[in-house]
């Protein structure tokens, strides 16, 4: 278990920003389920090592405001460092720097996903939209206090064992959870291997951040995909859509399923589990069956859209409601005999069109793989827009 210190340097006077980031850090010492978790309050460098050393602390959170002193000594001793703002003179001195209150630009860690709903219910919120250069009910919508503190605890936790995928393949599968990869962490990750017996480890790169894709490149992770994320803001002028007769849209139900996850069994040639040789072929084969599986029961997605044609199911569409007003779509597929008919793009605007009508759902992402060109041109089609592009890279053990 990683066990952080969390750093407050305590100052008589403090700016508008370095408040809210004071809180922040103040509420994710908190929450955040650590059980070693230790608060320190800052006073000089020779205690703050004692500290640390006493508690077998691994990694500090503290704010923008860490003297660079302190930094270039906690770097010396190998201590991954996360900082909560922004700081020139810490670029390139702290692993992860995380500015709830920049602008969302690349290739920064920053914005609204990070900002725990608790901030505006203390602070101005027109200062932070403001900060942040969006209206504030944009603002008030991208807030979901269970996404941010997730977003938090998965960056100190730095990488976690994935259970299910795990017992799925039958190896240890672990993954990357800390948004970078700096020489610094890439020791504690090979502790992380080490203890845990890991087979497999996955990393999902910012592909902006040239350190992290240096430092994956240099330490034997292998590229096996590119993770394209698109996304769309519904309202209003969302039309229904018109469908050829015998066909029609509903929920899909339990006597769907084995139809379903017959269909879904070859859609999916271009994900990364069938471009990495290394995993068993038959269990990738059962990867997104069970996958739909689980959306029709409402075990993994919550439910899924499903096209009939004369109560045949040819086509779904899986969802998941991330916040109150936004959701993901899982998995998408047309049965091979129908495509060519336009079919694709009406089963997706007419998902659309329900869960802005009937699930009160105005933002939807979808991600898809840079090799699956059909997938992007129909979300280009149907009015997504590229959100962000990421690097998929995994590394065996065996």
């Amino acid at each position: 278990m990683i066990v952080p210190l969390f750093l407050n340097i305590e100052k008589d006077n403090n700016d508008f920003q370095t408040s809210v980031y004071k809180h922040i850090l103040k509420q994710i010492s908190s929450k955040f389920e650590f059980e070693n978790g230790i608060n320190f309050v800052f006073t000089d460098n020779k205690t703050l090592l004692a500290k640390i050393r006493k508690g077998g602390c691994i990694v500090v959170v503290s704010t923008s405001d860490l003297p660079i002193e302190t930094a270039l000594i906690l770097k010396g001793f190998g201590i991954i460092q996360i900082i909560i703002g922004h700081s020139k003179d810490l670029l390139g001195v702290v692993d992860i720097m995380i500015d709830p209150l920049g602008p969302e630009q690349e290739p920064y860690w920053s914005g609204p996903k990070y900002l725990l709903p608790s901030v505006i219910t203390n602070f101005p919120i027109e200062k932070i939209s403001h900060l942040l250069s969006i209206s504030t009910s944009v603002l008030e919508n991208k807030l979901s206090y269970k996404n941010a503190l997730d977003l938090w605890l998965n960056t100190i936790n730095l990488c976690q064992l994935l259970e299910w995928d795990s017992n799925f393949f039958g190896i240890n599968v672990a993954y990357i959870s800390c948004i970078r990869l700096t020489a610094n962490i890439e020791k504690q990750i090979k502790r992380f291997v080490a203890k845990y017996r890991i087979d497999l480890l996955e990393y999902l790169c910012n592909c902006h951040d040239r350190e992290s894709v240096e430092t994956s490149e240099k330490n034997g992770y292998s590229f096996v995909d590119i993770r394209l994320t698109f996304e769309q803001y519904l309202h209003s002028s969302v039309a229904q859509v018109n469908f050829p007769e015998g066909f029609q849209i509903k929920h899909g139900t339990t006597k769907d399923k084995s139809r379903l996850m017959n269909m879904a069994e070859d859609l999916y040639q271009y994900s990364r589990y069938f471009y990495d040789r290394n995993f068993n072929n038959i269990k990738v084969k059962e990867f997104y069956p069970n996958w739909i599986g689980k959306a029709i029961d409402g075990t993994f997605d919550d439910f899924a859209y499903v096209l009939y044609h004369e109560q045949l199911p040819v086509g779904f569409c899986t969802i998941k409601k991330d916040q109150t007003q936004s959701a993901k779509i899982g998995l998408f597929g047309i049965d091979p005999q129908f495509t060519g008919k336009g079919l694709a793009s009406k089963l997706l605007l007419q998902s659309l069109y329900l869960l802005y009508n009937e699930e009160g759902v105005n933002h939807i992402e979808v991600v898809t793989q840079g090799r699956n060109y059909s997938a992007q041109r129909l979300y280009q089609r149907c009015g997504f827009v590229t959100k962000s592009t990421a690097l998929w890279y995994h590394k065996w053990f065996h």
